[in-house]
């Protein structure tokens, strides 16, 4: 043939025959037959013999693998004798034969008629029919397993494409010509012509895969296979689908199988005809595969079930499938399902258990719908065989998505059996539970099925489909009962079901949220509990511990059932593979269970709802812990789930603010802060309503751009972009992108300030956020990034303005705002970032701004924290403040705060004023970063102030030399600090200064040795006072510590004189002037010993200025105030012994200024006034010219200076110092200022009598110093012609001391006429002053004249002489001595007759009465008169200044000593009181007791003494000294009268 053809025999009848000879046994006639086909195309008719010859072939089913395979490796002739051909090469060859000898040149030529049309047309049809035909052979034989097979069929689909595009040619010059076009099959959208364009051209779209979930159409790959199909992606090759295909390479074949699905959908999009065409074959074909399957189910059936099953499937003349065979059948339904298209009316059917997997349990004759298809497949998802159920659960997972309600539909029935399958074991008692085997390879199969068929529900008419969603969540609510089963949950064989589980609820869920109401399908406590039942499988967040624990026990409980080694490993390596899975699949469902609220109420709305939630704080907990996984999938994961956080709870405002901070938490390496940073750029970025502040965003974005990553410096970059457009209608960043995306560390860390500059500049409103919100996320910054928030801080710094006017005494919130948060900055991280913390300090005072706000703010807050450690770390500050240009403005500021009334101490309250000045914004509380303290010294202004310095000195220490003055006294004054910084710092700063200024600069060797000695002194002082902390009281006047600072201020000054010559005298004056202004009693008291040790120059300001200060301080109530007056008195003391008598003659004011002390009623006071006294004496030649100054406002006529001497004679410190003076000026004869009364010598003779009686106590002979005393008495009476007193005195000298009573009647016998006569009263009051002289002989020969002195009083004379009544108080003295041992004699003299009356208000004191000389009034009144005295003498000393004097009513503020060193105050508040030997005062008038009338008393005066237990102790102790300012009671009950009474109580006699 052809030459010799059969007759009879129709050429398509010929064709068939030869056709089936092409697969005979015998080699020859398979040659012969091909030959004559060949030549039979080539002579007669190709087109017939390729169709016969196609049609017969694809009729050769699959069961005969070995005629299936040698099709295309076999024996034929075709063109090849070497054993390359075979019946597919045999089929192309035909194929080519057809497509180059067909003779289109009549279907080119123009049709004349309408017949000839026609008949064109008709060629045409079946001709693009054949095309298709060929197509879908080609496409049929690119579904085999043979990789040669698939060779061939890319030859056969190419020269179908090359016959289609002849044709085309054809069609389209048609057209041109006016015809119409007869491709009736054309697609919207198609984008090639052809099946084998589409190969061509799809290869690299169809091989991309996801890298990160290293999965390909969801199937993960091996590294063999992820590497080849990187190697083809390289390689670029747009043909790469046709090379993988025809490849034979183990790896291709798997790529192959895997993109076969996708392939058969592309091919059913662009060509569904020629797809449809295929279908029905391979259909066909899965008919013919079905028996052989079914075969091989029941032979293993067999192997479980028995012999009657074994003996059924020998009878069975069936031949059972090979691997091959299912392998095949695989591919086919893997193709049928994904090009499944629904049908108008689909059959119906239900899965029937009891023919599932038997043979002819199926009858399906032909495929004709979808669900005929599913039919035939579902019932062997619970086939044992696992190549067969995978093959089924794989080919119903690649179906259509328009024919998956048909499979629901299918599914339904098998679900149904599962939901009563878990029914039943619900009714079950617990050891009723069998298992069905069977049942749970379904339960696995179907939940496969499902989840992965779950990408169909992407389709709203699917999830909006209630049948399907009800079918569903059916099965769900089923498998989460199920799993929580505790048997179950301890099964690894069902680690497979939690896997498709959790896929199947995340694709679910993230389809119906798509819906107004996800809820009417998922309910919130279905997806709480699914979330929850995740948590424990998933291996990340709180329940960690506990999934790792249960899979390491069941991981045991399988492998002790393994046989060997090896499979052990194997089974190892299994579960490892499933439990990655299955963390993956649980991390995905969970993150998708984040979308949505967190919360839900439960009821209606009117009713009382309650609420259930998700543990919000847990899910944060949880995306972080994702955040570390190591595997990068989980980073998207994590990031998607905090995506949804952040979406569906934008009213949670700690949320975001949560959020924001992790991204700065973070290490910027670690994709925890990254998948932060990521998922909030994305949500600002795509809501543009989302509710943030713009600070936050601007802040976090400028940070970002300096990230090490690349991607987050670009997403940066676009955040900020978008966020300034979107509130500024402009960005600046875009400016800077190149830039911040540069792979240059130096060009992007650059480019981030720059960037940061304009920021600042064209936003500066955003200035103050700015720095507040840096401030708050400064401590979660890591450290390598802190250093370069701090750089490209600057510029925002440099904008701020704290305005502060200069009566300004607060600062303004926006200023506490940001001094607050860059002094935290600086005490938290200050150490760390040293030239970084100085830099910000340094631009917020730049051109001198700012520098008074910053002042009052370290201030004030030094005064509030109570901290000593706030010092160490405001020192910084003032450091870094000093190395800058507005260094003159802060030493001015500074400085100008040390004053003498600002050292005290202020107990200063938090201020709340600026709690909620800035709702929104970040202030920070310094508190919290303080280290703790136990004790809270109370500081001054003015201490904090010195301190700012201490440190500054060390650098400006030159700079400062100009204050000197002031800084060393404010150094001195507090060098005994009870507080122990500022004592130490004090310490320092003394250092530092003669370092700077000395040390550094002298060239003088002996200062710099003298320099560096104090330096050694004071080094060694570390941690120590320089001297005790003591001020001088009248108890002690003289302190040790005053030598101490004395010596140590000589030599100061002494180291210092070079800098300045005169900073003694400016010392001086500045000492002067702290000590008469400042209202700390201590450091005003050390001013005054600093001016001692110093004593500059002296002029009248100063002793104005000492003089305004003593006259409100002296003879005060306190004590410790009375101590300060005596440091006035001590340092005029001074000035005078420092004076020759030229310049004391300029100071008269001394002398007056001495006498007004002598007023005070106290000792102390009267002691150092005697002494000041004597010193101003020394320096006049004669005090006559003192006369001339005598002050013009002085309270009253003065009475002359001797009676001020005589009343110290009441105390014994100064009775000797008296003597001195009045032996001085007893001889003078200047009367105004000695004593110009009549009296004058009756109280000088009383006075020295103590003295001489005491001279007399020697029986040898008396004294010569009282020898010599009575030699100068008798001198001044002689002068006054007094013989009678001088001729007893004068026999002094021959007196005898058993004879003192005599000579003392005799010398006031002799005065009696002169004196007695008219002012015995007075000599008596005089006499009890001298009682009060503590001194033995003194009190023994005061009550021995008032015995004598009684007489005048009582007797005769005082009735002839109408002698008033003596005043109650004036009996004091003889009342003290009740508890002594001269009661007897007190009392004898008290009962001796002594008329008494009540002493007049104490407010009347403007008489002339010697009453208050001798101070038997009341303290008050002689301490005003003291004070009215030293007043006038000021006045005197302005009229000299011409200046109005000062007035320097300073009040002292109260020196608690546990509230300057911090520590607890646990004792009784010190009381003030006065000293026995201090007053003379007894608070008899207007007690209990006593009678407000003046008339005399009636009643004996012991009978007012009722009961002297009442006012001593039983036992006669003294009794304690009452409070300061208050009377002591006496309880004096009854009147004193003028008659003896016999009754004495046994108390006072036998005291």
């Amino acid at each position: 043939m052809p030459r010799l053809m059969p007759a009879g025999i129709p050429l398509p009848r010929l064709v068939e025959i030869l056709s089936r000879y092409t697969v005979h046994m015998d080699p020859d006639i398979i040659k012969s037959a091909s030959k004559a086909l060949l030549r039979v195309a080539a002579q007669i008719d190709s087109q017939t013999v390729v169709t016969g010859f196609s049609r017969y072939i694809c009729k050769i089913e699959d069961k005969f693998s070995d005629v299936v395979h040698s099709l295309a490796n076999g024996p034929l002739t075709g063109g090849s004798h070497n054993g390359n051909g075979g019946v597919i090469k045999l089929y192309v060859d035909l194929l080519s034969i057809w497509v180059n000898q067909l003779d289109l040149t009549n279907l080119e030529r123009p049709a004349l008629t309408k017949e000839a049309r026609s008949s064109i047309d008709i060629n045409v049809n079946k001709l693009m029919e054949l095309v298709e035909e060929t197509e879908a052979n080609g496409l049929l034989f690119l579904c085999n397993q043979s990789s040669a097979i698939r060779r061939w069929a890319v030859q056969i689909i190419k020269l179908a494409s090359k016959l289609a595009e002849r044709l085309k040619t054809i069609l389209e010059n048609k057209e041109e010509q006016g015809g119409k076009s007869n491709n009736s099959t054309d697609i919207p959208n198609r984008k090639w012509d052809r099946i084998y364009q589409l190969l061509e051209n799809i290869g690299q779209d169809i091989i991309q895969f996801d890298k990160d979930a290293n999965e390909l159409y969801g199937r993960s790959l091996s590294q063999d296979t992820k590497t080849r199909i990187l190697q083809h992606q390289r390689r670029g090759l747009e043909h790469v689908l046709v090379q993988i295909a025809e490849s034979d390479h183990a790896t291709d074949v798997i790529i192959w199988n895997l993109c076969l699905p996708e392939i058969s959908r592309k091919c059913f999009e662009q060509f569904p005809d020629t797809t449809i065409r295929c279908r029905l074959d391979i259909c066909t074909r899965l008919l013919q595969i079905q028996p052989s399957i079914m075969a091989w189910v029941e032979t293993i059936k067999a192997g479980t079930t028995g012999t009657l099953s074994m003996a059924k499937n020998n009878s069975s003349s069936m031949k059972t499938a090979s691997p091959e065979t299912i392998g095949q059948w695989h591919i086919y339904l893997t193709f049928a399902c994904a090009t499944a298209v629904p049908v108008a009316s689909p059959t119906t059917s239900l899965p029937i258990w009891s023919s599932v997997g038997r043979k002819g349990s199926a009858n399906i004759e032909r495929i004709s719908s979808p669900r005929d298809l599913f039919r035939l497949i579902s019932p062997f998802l619970t086939c044992e065989h696992r190549q067969i159920r995978e093959s089924a659960i794989e080919g119903l997972c690649n179906i259509n998505q328009k024919v998956f309600k048909s499979l629901i539909l299918e599914l339904e029935g098998y679900i149904k059996i599962i939901l009563d399958d878990g029914k039943q074991r619900n009714n079950q008692k617990p050891y009723q539970n069998k298992r069905i085997k069977k049942n749970d390879r379904l339960r696995i199969s179907v939940m496969h099925v499902l989840d992965l068929t779950a990408r169909c529900l992407a389709d709203p008419a699917i999830v909006g489909d209630k049948d399907i969603m009800n079918v569903i969540m059916s099965y769900i609510k089923e498998t989460k009962s199920f799993l929580t089963d505790t048997e179950i949950q301890m099964e690894w064989e069902y680690q497979r079901l939690r896997i498709h589980f959790c896929g199947l609820v995340e694709k679910l869920y993230d389809s119906i949220m798509t819906l107004e109401d996800p809820t009417s399908i998922m309910s919130f406590e279905t997806r709480l509990s699914l979330y929850k039942m995740f948590e424990e499988w998933c291996g990340y967040g709180a329940l960690a511990k506990n999934t790792q624990q249960r899979e390491a026990t069941m991981m045991r409980d399988v492998l002790e059932q393994c046989k060997d080694l090896k499979e052990k490993m194997s089974m190892t390596q299994l579960m490892e593979d499933e439990r990655k899975a299955l963390e993956s699949s649980s991390v995905g469902a969970m993150a998708t269970l984040c979308r949505g609220p967190l919360y839900a109420f439960l009821g209606q709305k009117k009713a009382r709802q309650a609420m259930i939630q998700f543990d919000i704080l847990g899910v944060l907990r949880w995306i972080d812990s994702v955040f570390e996984s190591r595997d990068p999938r989980f980073h998207v994961i994590a990031r998607h789930a905090l995506e949804a956080v952040m979406i569906y709870h934008q009213d949670q405002a700690v949320l975001l603010d949560d959020i924001i901070e992790q991204c700065y938490a973070g290490n910027p390496k670690l994709e925890f802060t990254q998948g932060y940073f990521l998922a909030l750029s994305e949500i600002v970025t795509r809501e543009e309503d989302y509710p943030c502040h713009i600070h936050q965003i601007m802040s976090l974005a400028l940070f970002k751009t300096g990230d090490s990553k690349k991607i987050i410096r670009k997403t940066a970059i676009q955040l900020l972009r978008v966020i300034e457009d979107r509130v500024f209608a402009d960005s600046c960043a875009k400016e800077y992108e190149i830039g911040i995306t540069s792979s240059l560390p130096a060009i992007y860390k650059h480019t981030q300030t720059l960037l940061s500059a304009r920021l600042a500049l064209d936003h500066s409103e955003q200035t103050y956020s700015m720095l507040s919100e840096v401030t708050q996320r400064f401590e979660h910054i890591s450290p390598n990034s802190q250093r370069e928030v701090l750089t490209y801080m600057l510029p925002w710094h440099r904008k701020v303005d704290l305005a502060i006017g200069p009566h300004d005494t607060e600062l303004s919130a926006s200023a506490y705002m940001v001094l607050s948060n860059l002094y935290y900055i600086t005490i938290k991280f200050g150490d760390i970032y040293v030239k970084e913390t100085a830099a910000l300090w340094s631009q917020l005072v730049d051109h001198g701004r700012n520098v008074r706000a910053i002042i009052m703010f370290l201030l004030d807050m030094g005064l509030e924290k109570r901290n000593p450690w706030f010092l160490i770390h405001a020192k910084r500050v003032f450091v870094c403040l000093g190395r800058t240009h507005a260094f003159g403005n802060v030493t001015e500021e500074i400085i100008a705060e040390i004053t003498p009334r600002s050292m005290v101490p202020q107990l200063k309250d938090a201020s709340s004023r600026h709690a909620n000045a800035f709702p929104m914004l970040f202030v920070a509380d310094t508190e919290k970063v303080l280290p703790s303290y136990p004790k809270r010294p109370v500081f001054s202004r003015g201490q904090l102030a010195m301190v700012f310095l201490v440190d500054l000195a060390i650098e400006a220490g030159a700079d400062l030399a100009p204050h000197l003055p002031l800084l060393l006294h404010s150094i001195f004054v507090q060098l005994d600090h009870l507080t122990s910084i500022i004592c130490d710092q004090s310490r320092c700063f003394l250092i530092n200064l003669i370092h700077s200024i000395v040390l550094r600069q002298s060239i003088d060797s002996e200062v710099s040795e003298l320099a560096s000695e104090i330096i050694q002194g004071l080094v060694s002082k570390e941690g120590k006072r320089l001297w005790a902390y003591e001020n001088i009281t009248p108890k002690n006047r003289r302190i040790q510590s005053a030598n101490e600072l004395k010596d140590l201020i000589v030599r100061v000054v002494q180291v210092f004189s070079y800098e300045d010559r005169d900073l003694r005298q400016k010392w001086g004056e500045t000492a002067l002037k702290w000590a008469t202004c400042c209202s700390v009693r201590h450091i005003a008291c050390r001013s005054f010993q600093c001016f001692r040790a110093l004593m500059p120059a002296f002029n009248q300001h100063m002793l104005a200025d000492m003089l305004a200060r003593l006259s409100n301080t002296i003879a005060d109530k306190s004590e410790e105030i009375r101590g300060f007056a005596l440091e006035i008195i001590l340092t005029l003391t001074e000035v005078a012994k420092s004076m020759d008598k030229a310049q004391m003659e300029q100071f008269p004011q001394l002398f007056w200024a001495a006498v007004a002390c002598l007023y005070s009623p106290y000792e102390s006071e009267h002691s150092e006034a005697l002494l000041l006294l004597e010193v101003v004496l020394e320096k006049y030649d004669s005090i006559s010219k003192l006369a001339e100054s005598f002050p013009k406002t002085w309270f009253s006529e003065f009475e002359g200076l001797q009676p001020l001497l005589l009343k110290g004679l009441q105390f014994s410190s100064v009775e000797e110092k008296t003597f001195d003076i009045l032996d001085s000026i007893s001889l003078q004869d200047d009367l105004p200022l000695i004593d110009p009364s009549e009296t004058r010598l009756m109280y000088l003779l009383l006075g020295c009598l103590p003295r001489l009686l005491h001279g007399l106590d020697d029986e040898r002979a008396p004294d010569s110093e009282s020898v010599a005393l009575a030699n100068r008495l008798v001198q001044l009476f002689e002068g006054y012609g007094l013989q009678g007193v001088q001729r007893i005195l004068s026999t002094y000298s021959i007196q005898k001391s058993k004879f003192q009573e005599d000579f003392l009647r005799q010398i006031l016998a002799s005065i009696r006429d002169v004196f007695l006569t008219q002012y015995s009263q007075q000599a008596f009051m005089f006499a009890l002053l001298l009682v009060k002289n503590k001194l033995p002989y003194y009190r023994e020969k005061a009550l021995l004249m008032i015995e004598n002195l009684v007489p005048y009083i009582t007797g005769k004379a005082a009735q002839t002489t109408g002698t008033t009544a003596i005043e109650i108080a004036a009996l004091e003295p003889l009342l003290q001595l009740v508890s002594t041992e001269y009661a007897e004699r007190a009392i004898s003299i008290l009962n001796s007759g002594i008329q008494s009356s009540t002493s007049p208000p104490a407010e009347d004191i403007t008489h002339a009465d010697s009453e208050l000389i001798w101070g038997f009034n009341n303290f008050a009144a002689t301490a005003k008169i003291t004070r009215h005295n030293i007043h006038a003498v000021v006045y005197e000393c302005s009229s000299i200044t011409n200046e109005i004097p000062i007035e320097h009513n300073i009040q002292f503020s109260v020196e608690d000593f546990s509230m300057l060193t911090g520590e607890s105050n646990n004792v009784p508040e010190q009381q003030e009181r006065i000293y026995r030997d201090d007053h003379l005062f007894v608070a008899a008038a207007g007690t209990n007791g006593v009678s407000s009338g003046g008339s005399p008393y009636d009643e004996d005066l012991m009978n007012a003494l009722q009961d002297l237990d009442d006012f001593f102790n039983e036992d006669g102790e003294h009794i304690p000294n009452s409070p300061l300012g208050e009377p002591r009671d006496t309880n004096l009950s009854g009147s004193y009268s003028s008659s003896p009474s016999p009754s004495i109580p046994q108390s006072v006699r036998d005291p």
